[in-house]
């Protein structure tokens, strides 16, 4: 089969992984392959921040969590407003992370990368998106697992966070990916069936 579509399949979204650093050479090749993504005309918009200080991602985690927690008040209001704040994924998700001190936004990663832009780049969140899927591609060849953090955007709403990741005024968190080698025993991990009759061919 082709080492693509092999990498394709083969790539799951990991929340387990070992006490474990990435190799900087890795990591800097997983930023590269974000870099080689198409965008709209060729903006390139991206800038990518790295964490690799296990005690920063802690704390970026707990900042989350914080953010939620706030949010978590006023839910009966915001559900009027955000329809996803219906989807029982969504709330379950939200109550997990504030449920515990344990790190359910990051998973104790030994590396985050954050994909940011300018807010005024129309089509940067796109961009970012795909940005990141190559990054994750390029992880599973090289043996390294991931998993894509849709929550990660709200730091933007602490200062401490973005003191933090040096993140200029008027940018925001596109996309948020963690990297890190699984369990030996979490090779196998639960294979989702693909949903069916989503394809209307147009001959």
């Amino acid at each position: 089969m082709n080492q693509i579509i092999d990498n394709i399949k083969a790539r799951r979204s990991k929340r387990c992984f070992v006490d474990r650093d990435i190799p900087e050479k890795v990591i800097k090749d997983i930023v590269e392959a974000g870099c080689y993504a198409p965008s709209a005309l060729n903006k390139q918009p991206w800038k990518f921040i790295i964490f690799t200080d296990k005690g920063k991602i802690r704390r970026l985690s707990r900042i989350v969590r914080e953010i939620y927690l706030k949010t978590s008040k006023f839910l009966p209001i915001l559900r009027l407003i955000k329809p996803m704040l219906k989807d029982p994924q969504v709330i379950a998700a939200l109550k997990k992370t504030v449920a515990t001190e344990d790190d359910t936004v990051f998973y104790n990663a030994p590396a985050l990368i954050l994909i940011t832009s300018d807010k005024n780049e129309h089509y940067a969140a796109k961009d970012c998106a795909i940005a990141s899927q190559n990054m994750m591609l390029y992880a599973t060849s090289a043996g390294i697992s991931s998993c894509y953090i849709g929550r990660a955007e709200v730091l933007i709403r602490s200062k401490e966070a973005r003191k933090m990741m040096g993140l200029p005024p008027g940018y925001l968190i596109q996309s948020a990916v963690v990297f890190g080698y699984s369990p030996e025993n979490d090779d196998k991990a639960f294979i989702p069936q693909r949903k069916n009759n989503i394809i209307n061919w147009v001959r």
